[in-house]
């Protein structure tokens, strides 16, 4: 098998930025309260959050640091899912983050 059959799928920017702003939302949606003491819960948020953006080998933290913070805490989190300061500090990331796309698409 040719090596690149498993690498896994690379999101443009755009959909990374839209994979954030989902799962923030989602974040939100099931509430802190929850997250940060029901372990079953958090995973399922939290990994599907993280992995995906772990995978993207383009993400460094020279070219789009803010994108590589929101990688650092949802990987934070997802270790963790007690941690209720990184997932505040995770959805900050994450607003800036849709801010800063939204404000250079409209341009």
């Amino acid at each position: 098998m040719d090596k690149g059959e498993y690498q896994y799928h690379q999101m443009t920017y755009k959909q990374a930025v839209e994979h954030c702003k989902y799962w923030a939302d989602q974040i939100r949606r099931d509430g802190l309260d929850l997250l940060t003491t029901d372990y079953g819960a958090a995973i399922g948020v939290s990994d599907q959050l993280a992995y995906p953006l772990e995978m993207q080998t383009w993400i460094n933290s020279r070219e789009y640091p803010l994108l590589y913070k929101v990688c650092v805490y949802s990987v934070t989190v997802d270790n963790d899912h007690t941690d209720r300061v990184s997932w505040k500090k995770l959805l900050e990331l994450i607003d800036r983050l849709a801010n800063i796309t939204n404000s250079n698409y409209c341009a």
